[in-house]
């Protein structure tokens, strides 16, 4: 059978549902529930009814989610630091086409990423009919833009070597159009959008509908002609998926949520006193011709006459009960903040010195700086061809630089600190600038403090002062 362009690569088959359920498990308690028993079996003996009740019971604890948000915010606690040409400025801060700067985009793919560990960027360019030269595109109001593909729409790629290098061959995107059927009414259908360099060499972007007939076919170029490779990268450190960094964390979570489950509906059984009577014969009265055992009434005014040798009892909880699940339940949190969700662990007694707080955090920060680094990498690429494309300007390698955060210390300066390092720039231990580095990567200064402007109004300020003490010696010149 031929192979169709809305086939789906093995890799993808096997990391969809872990990509799936990490997503439901950072979404919460919605989203979990709603899959039933893909997450919560349905213990034997249940009926429809006694599995919704069993179900609505468990208390989803959202331990996955406050992680992806404590990660993301380290990550993007400070902006991104980007170093273009001098003019190019103007082009970040509309990336997508959508109103979104260099920096938001960065933090929506960084935040998507971090979930599943894969996804990619494709720059892309509006199409324009009988287009030749970067003024037809300036005078249109049109220029390149970014598009973030999450894991779940990139169906299907192959690389391809030449030489020590590796490139994409082609790579597969699954896309939701709103196609109208009729008057006043759309329906979502999948189309497919195949980016591959074709039998010459070159990058072609070909559109299909959903019952695969080409909707459009081009060959995106540049100033430089057409791109002899595919302008997409994988947010990823590997040329494959691989296991999110959260992934550990949402098995857990999904674990302690059964034990919930368990521990509310024995609670809720166990909780409701449900008398039983040994050797009391029943009071049998008639209804209609037949014979009815009637129930024994208990209450504070009602006197219940028992037979010599018959008693009665409540039903309650024998041995550990619910106690071994609520154990249970907790040594799971305790390794879902060991995980990485440091934000619903106990805080530890007594006071930890600042230094051994930073290396306990060291091997966390190691993972998300790696991430970072790589992120670091790839935007670097993905915003040089970015900017040729929509300038028409080729630029160099080192023209273009962008960093993610990698300081995940939340701890600023003290005041011994600043004091010594100012006493070392005032003897000429240090530069001024070296001063000015300093006091900015300890957040006592903005981070988007710049050291020219800063100069500059620190010199301004002290003309004012200067000019304030002038006046004044001379009304005190003119008293004398």
């Amino acid at each position: 059978m031929p192979s169709s362009v809305f086939d789906c690569n093995n890799i993808y088959i096997k990391y969809l549902p872990k990509w799936k359920k990490c997503r439901d498990v950072v979404q919460g308690e919605d989203s979990v529930k709603a899959a039933g028993e893909v997450y919560i079996p349905r213990s034997s003996g249940m009926d429809d009814k006694d599995y919704r009740d069993y179900l609505m019971r468990a208390q989803f604890f959202n331990a996955t989610g406050r992680t992806l948000d404590g990660l993301s915010g380290m990550l993007n606690r400070k902006p991104l630091i980007v170093n273009v040409p001098n003019g190019m400025e103007k082009y970040l801060e509309n990336v997508d086409g959508k109103g979104h700067s260099l920096n938001q985009f960065g933090v929506l793919c960084s935040r998507d990423t971090i979930i599943t560990n894969w996804g990619g960027v494709l720059v892309d360019m509006p199409y324009l009919e009988e287009v030749r030269s970067q003024r037809d595109f300036e005078e249109s109001d049109q220029y390149a833009y970014m598009v973030f593909y999450r894991a779940e729409s990139i169906t299907k790629w192959k690389w391809q070597t030449n030489g020590r290098k590796q490139s994409l061959k082609y790579v597969i995107f699954k896309e939701l159009v709103e196609v109208e059927s009729a008057p006043y009414t759309t329906e979502l259908k999948e189309y497919r959008r195949v980016c591959e360099i074709d039998e010459t060499g070159y990058y072609r972007q070909t559109l299909y509908d959903s019952n695969e007939n080409i909707i459009k076919q081009v060959y995106p170029s540049s100033k430089k002609g057409k791109f002899r490779e595919i302008p997409f990268y994988f947010l990823s450190s590997s040329d494959m998926p691989s296991e999110s960094m959260i992934e550990d964390v949402a098995n857990v979570n999904l674990s302690h949520l059964r034990k919930s489950a368990d521990y509310e509906n024995g609670l809720h059984w166990s909780g409701v006193p449900t008398p039983w009577s040994q050797g009391a014969d029943p009071q049998i009265e008639m209804i209609n011709g037949e014979e009815v055992a009637k129930p024994l009434k208990l209450g504070g005014s009602i006197v219940v006459n028992l037979p010599a040798g018959a008693s009665m009892h409540y039903l309650e909880y024998g041995g550990a009960g619910c106690s071994s699940i609520a154990a249970a339940m907790s040594s799971d949190e305790e390794r879902m903040a060991i995980l990485g969700a440091r934000i619903i662990s106990h805080e530890r007694k007594g006071i930890e010195a600042a230094e051994t707080a930073r290396l306990h955090h060291a091997s966390e920060n190691s993972v998300l700086a790696e991430f970072a680094i790589n992120l670091s990498i790839i935007f670097s690429k993905l915003v040089k061809i970015y900017l040729e494309w929509s300038s028409g300007k080729e630029l160099a390698e080192e023209d273009v630089k962008v960093s993610f955060n990698t300081d995940y210390d939340v701890s600023t300066m003290s005041a011994q600190q600043i004091t010594a390092l100012v006493a070392l720039w005032q003897s000429g231990g240090i530069a001024k600038r070296d001063l000015f580095d300093n006091l900015k990567d300890g957040e006592i200064l903005s981070a988007e403090r710049d050291f020219n402007e800063m100069n500059a109004e620190i010199d301004e300020e002290q003309m004012a002062k200067n000019a304030q003490y002038a006046a004044m010696q001379n009304v005190i010149s003119e008293q004398s």
